[in-house]
């Protein structure tokens, strides 16, 4: 797991409050570091190799006989249709199971799964963590959520109801654009910062503090 050092904490959570003090919303910032696997993706790659590869290595000479042969089952006489074809689907069966299980260990279960299916999963945990952290049950339905998937290189943001009303979208996105700039730089304190800054701008514009200005959500980095 990925260790933020103190200092880096510490500066997330001075912007989370710093961010608060100018307005009525509330903001949490969360981090996954969890290596997610994607079944679909892993099964396409491994079902590709299993086919790609014996195809190659027939139509360069390399056939079922050669590997009957190579696995001690060779027969005098040449092989019948029906061995040829029984050995191929062998061959393809093993591969596929071989496949399944070095790509499942390997970081192409996850970091190269396609974007869509890894803004899905970053999507659905998101708002989970927006749930079940109760960050739709402030008093004014003012939250915002910045969530980060580390090893997906996926960032979601999500800000309640109540805030949906006054900001626009593009706002959210380009929230998540400097979240996610600073993950790819390696610095993943400056992006919460970065995007906390501009999640406490909107909010000190359309949710000024009011008299009763509770502190409702945690003000610092939590790791999922």
């Amino acid at each position: 797991m990925v260790m933020i050092a103190q200092p880096d904490e510490a500066r997330i959570a001075a912007a989370i409050e710093a961010a608060e003090a100018h307005s009525s919303g509330e903001i949490v910032c969360t981090l996954s570091t969890e290596r997610h696997r994607y079944v679909e993706w892993v099964l396409a790659l491994a079902a590709a190799f299993a086919f790609v590869v014996p195809l190659v290595s027939t139509m360069a000479g390399f056939g079922p006989s050669a590997w009957a042969a190579l696995a001690g089952i060779w027969q005098a006489e040449p092989l019948t249709d029906l061995q040829t074809v029984e050995i191929y689907a062998l061959a393809q069966v093993c591969l596929l199971i071989l496949a399944t299980l070095a790509l499942w260990w390997s970081p192409l279960a996850q970091r190269y799964a396609p974007l869509s299916m890894r803004r899905e999963r970053v999507h659905e945990i998101a708002l989970k963590q927006f749930l079940t952290r109760g960050i739709h049950l402030t008093q004014n339905r003012t939250g915002v959520l910045l969530h980060a998937s580390l090893e997906d290189h996926v960032v979601e943001v999500i800000a309640d109801e109540e805030i949906y009303r006054r900001v626009p979208d593009e706002h959210w996105g380009e929230t998540a654009a400097a979240l996610l700039a600073g993950i790819r730089r390696g610095d993943i304190a400056q992006g919460f910062v970065d995007g906390i800054a501009m999640a406490g701008g909107v909010l000190a514009t359309h949710f000024p503090p009011r008299d009763d200005n509770p502190d409702e959500l945690p003000n610092r980095l939590l790791l999922v």
